[in-house]
């Protein structure tokens, strides 16, 4: 069984989380009714007491605790982007505005799928407070047909990211069998797991009998949907079997989802990138309020990208791709094989934060129900990475958390009415909160036009 380096990352972000008390707040909430979706309960009103970055009993609070009227409202675990980017070090605001972006939208875990050696110096100042935004998991560099041209490379680069201190590892297409095998035996070695793509080289069934972390936008499944036999397999299938819909056959769904229960692979099916690109009314995307974070250039560039996508493929196929991702996710889940929410942000049309709302409710309207749905970026990541303190309201727990004006169980929409955050201890209240994100648009629209 594949184990993440869980003790390591643990100790690591609960060090890493001591250092940032400076920044940390002592705070009573009162009155306040908690969401725990991986139990599927609530509390009635109640009162909960934070101090030096955790939820602690009251005998551990402190005696100068700032005090929160809670009543009316509902404390959530803070949300995880378990399918982030993050821009280059290099590029400070960006990554700033990024950051703060996730934050605001609830956000207060990302998981990098596209790292470099200054996300590690980015993940200690996002742990030690230093810079305000979500705790960090980030993969090194992909390793791909480029980069693992050989099994001696990509042994290479697994050992070197993993001494690096990456939290994982990272596949991109173009592996083929023995490159990934490669990889496979270096990372169990290590003790580091991977995650991403499954190479068309490599295919499903190999990523599952390896048991990879865990494989992003349901990669590969829509080719093992349909027959190895049907004349749609002799082409291209293109990005995440996109060509593929009319071939797809759906009754083939449950058994893949049981198998890929028993092998123990989770999947970050990213379903509202793939709507964006497949089926989504471009007029809709393009006039989102999210957008205002978004300059003009790259919203070009988002709609020439889908256009381009769509061109010569028929609605109806595109619309049975997504259909049949849908019941995909829906089978995943009754399945018992493991689902964590992530959007791909930011990527087109997919505005950090404000994505990851939006690819919750579309596993409501795949069929779970809204605390389903708000598992999978709580407490179904808290399990995926063996960190029994995240994820949770009850003392002990890290103080990651949001604060919402209505019951998202009742309507997954209401996780956008968003009160304040709290980060580590630190309350970020809905006023501090509009600041940053009225800063943001701004910066956005001084850019203008190219």
């Amino acid at each position: 069984m594949k184990r993440l380096h869980s003790l390591r990352i643990a100790v690591t972000a609960l060090a890493l989380l001591s250092a940032a008390l400076g920044s940390a707040q002592s705070l009573r909430i009162d009155g306040v009714r908690l969401i725990d979706p991986t139990a599927s309960a609530s509390s009635g009103s109640t009162t909960i007491h934070i101090a030096n970055g955790w939820i602690v009993d009251p005998a551990e609070s402190a005696e100068d605790e700032s005090i929160l009227d809670g009543s009316g409202l509902f404390l959530l675990p803070g949300l995880a982007e378990m399918h982030a980017h993050v821009p280059p070090f290099e590029d400070g605001q960006r990554v700033d505005d990024v950051l703060r972006l996730f934050l605001a939208h609830g956000v207060t875990t990302i998981r990098g799928m596209l790292g470099e050696p200054g996300h590690l110096v980015l993940r200690q100042q996002l742990a030690s407070g230093e810079r305000i935004g979500p705790r960090m998991i980030t993969s090194g560099p992909s390793l791909n047909g480029s980069s693992a041209p050989n099994a001696g490379a990509a042994r290479r680069l697994v050992l070197a990211q993993a001494e690096a201190g990456y939290d994982f590892l990272k596949l991109h297409p173009g592996l083929v069998p023995g490159n990934f095998a490669a990889i496979d035996r270096t990372a169990d070695a290590l003790g580091i797991r991977y995650g991403g793509h499954v190479s068309i080289g490599v295919g499903l069934d190999r990523a599952l009998a390896a048991a990879q972390a865990t494989i992003d936008h349901l990669d590969g499944y829509v080719e093992a949907l349909v027959p190895d036999t049907h004349p749609a397999r002799q082409g291209t299938p293109g990005l995440f079997g996109f060509k593929l819909g009319d071939a797809i056959e759906f009754e083939r769904i449950e058994a893949l989802a049981e198998r890929t229960a028993a092998a123990g692979v989770w999947n970050v099916p990213t379903q509202v990138l793939l709507e964006n690109l497949a089926a989504a009314d471009l007029e809709t995307l393009a006039q989102a309020p999210a957008l205002r974070f978004v300059d003009a250039a790259t919203q070009a560039a988002w709609v020439e990208r889908v256009s381009q996508m769509r061109a010569g493929t028929d609605p109806a196929a595109l619309q049975r791709f997504i259909d049949a991702r849908r019941r995909l996710i829906l089978a995943l889940h009754r399945a018992g094989a493991g689902l964590l929410a992530g959007a791909d942000a930011p990527q087109i049309f997919n505005v950090p934060g404000d994505s990851l709302h939006r690819e919750l409710a579309l596993y409501v309207d795949a069929g779970l129900t809204p605390t389903e749905a708000l598992a999978t970026a709580t407490g179904n990541v808290a399990r995926f990475l063996g960190q029994p303190g995240q994820g949770c309201l009850a003392p002990g727990c890290v103080a990651d958390l949001v604060l919402l004006e209505a019951d998202p169980r009742q309507d997954i929409a209401n996780l956008t009415r968003i009160r304040g955050v709290i980060r580590a201890g630190r309350w970020f209240n809905r006023s501090e909160l509009d600041r940053m994100l009225d800063d943001i648009a701004a910066r956005t629209a001084s850019k203008g036009p190219d």
